[in-house]
């Protein structure tokens, strides 16, 4: 397993960012410009409760993983992981484990006055079941599916994990 630093997302990282949504089939290239406004949001910091945050392997500073996550609009405390996405010849390097522990140090940091719980959202499809494992593994525990969601016969999975007593 390598070691991986974590920092802040630079607008340098725009493409290789994208580019892991494309390479882990997380969308297609039509809707990467929901990304763009995510990003330009984060960068210009009109979005100044939303984060981006890439993991570095170790001496190299290639990226290996990113990270976004955000307050839940109209929810008391709750964040959002909108995306995770890791090199996928990386996959189980540790690269999004460091991310998640990461964020969720940053969360309980911050304390329960800010960060309540944590959610996150993947498909139903078989694609994502190493997604959904991944989750599993890391003490969320899925509590809810929405039928056809996505698509027909393609639902979205919620993950939970409770950061304050």
């Amino acid at each position: 397993m390598e070691n991986f630093n974590v920092r802040a997302a630079m607008p340098a990282d725009t493409n290789t960012i994208k580019q892991l949504a494309l390479d882990n089939n997380m969308f297609e290239p039509d809707e990467m410009g929901d990304f763009d406004e995510m990003l330009a949001g984060f960068f210009s910091q009109i979005l100044d409760d939303h984060y981006w945050v890439v993991a570095e392997a170790e001496g190299s500073g290639d990226i290996a993983a990113a990270a976004y996550f955000a307050p839940e609009p109209f929810a008391d405390r709750m964040w959002n992981l909108y995306f995770i996405a890791s090199v996928p010849n990386q996959h189980g390097s540790g690269a999004g484990t460091v991310l998640i522990e990461y964020l969720e140090a940053q969360l309980r940091e911050w304390g329960e006055e800010t960060a309540r719980t944590l959610i996150v959202d993947t498909s139903s499809l078989d694609d994502y079941e190493g997604a959904r494992a991944f989750y599993s593994k890391r003490g969320f525990v899925e509590e809810a599916r929405i039928r056809d969601f996505y698509g027909p016969g393609d639902h979205k999975v919620t993950f939970w994990k409770k950061l304050a007593n």
